[in-house]
C-alpha cells in the first residue's frame, strides 16, 4: 500500500483542477424567467460575455415563424455586414458606401449619418479592391454616450457621441498602409 503522502499531489491537482473549472461559472450571470434582462445589444456579441443571444426574444417560436411579416426597411446605398449596436431603442451601424448611421429600432427612420471620410479627414488606403472610400465595417461600441468605431483601412479607432454623431477623438493604432482593423471592440469599464 502506498503512503499516505503519495496522495496528497493527486489530490491537490484535482482539487485546483475543479476549482479552476467552477470558478468561471460562479461569475455567470444568466437571464432565465423571473429575472430583468439587458435591452441593449452594447457590441459585436451583443454583451461582455459575447453571448449572442436576445434574451427578451419571445415572439419567434416554430409556431410563430409562418406569421412574420416585414416591419420596416432601411436602405444605406452600399452593403450592411457588421451586426448593429443597439441602444435605448436606436441601432447603431456602418456600411460599404463610407457612413455609420443612428436608425430608430422601432420603425427606420434615420436619426443622423455621418460620412466617415468628411467626419474624420481620413482617406482610404486603397488596400481594398473596389473600396474607393474610407469605411467601417465593425460593430460599434457603445461606451456611455459614446460609440467606439473602427475604420477598416488606415487602422484608426474614433470615437463619436451616441446622440449625434459628432467626432470626440480619433487614435491612429498602426500607420503602415495595409493596416486594416476587422474586429469589432468590447469596452469594458472595470
Amino acid at each position: 500500500m502506498a503512503p499516505a503522502k503519495a496522495y496528497i499531489h493527486p489530490l491537490l491537482f484535482l482539487c485546483i483542477c475543479c476549482l479552476l473549472v467552477t470558478t468561471p461559472i460562479a461569475g455567470f450571470e444568466w437571464h432565465g424567467k423571473g429575472h430583468e434582462a439587458p435591452t441593449n445589444w452594447i457590441n459585436h456579441g451583443g454583451d461582455l460575455y459575447n453571448r449572442r443571444y436576445a434574451y427578451r426574444e419571445n415572439m419567434i417560436s416554430p409556431a410563430t415563424v409562418s406569421k412574420l411579416s416585414l416591419r420596416w426597411k432601411f436602405y444605406a446605398g452600399r452593403d450592411i455586414t457588421a451586426t448593429p449596436a443597439i441602444f435605448d431603442g436606436t441601432l447603431y451601424f456602418p456600411s460599404w458606401n463610407g457612413y455609420i448611421y443612428a436608425v430608430k429600432e422601432s420603425d427606420g427612420q434615420l436619426v443622423w449619418k455621418k460620412n466617415l471620410q468628411k467626419l474624420t479627414g481620413l482617406n482610404a488606403t486603397g488596400f481594398v479592391v473596389n473600396v474607393n472610400t474610407t469605411v467601417s465595417r465593425s460593430t460599434p461600441t457603445i461606451a456611455g454616450d459614446l460609440l467606439i468605431i473602427g475604420i477598416y483601412g488606415p487602422a484608426v479607432v474614433i470615437a463619436v457621441k451616441r446622440a449625434t454623431g459628432k467626432l470626440v477623438w480619433s487614435t491612429q493604432l498602426d500607420s503602415h498602409a495595409a493596416a486594416v482593423i476587422t474586429m469589432s471592440g468590447t469596452f469594458y469599464k472595470g
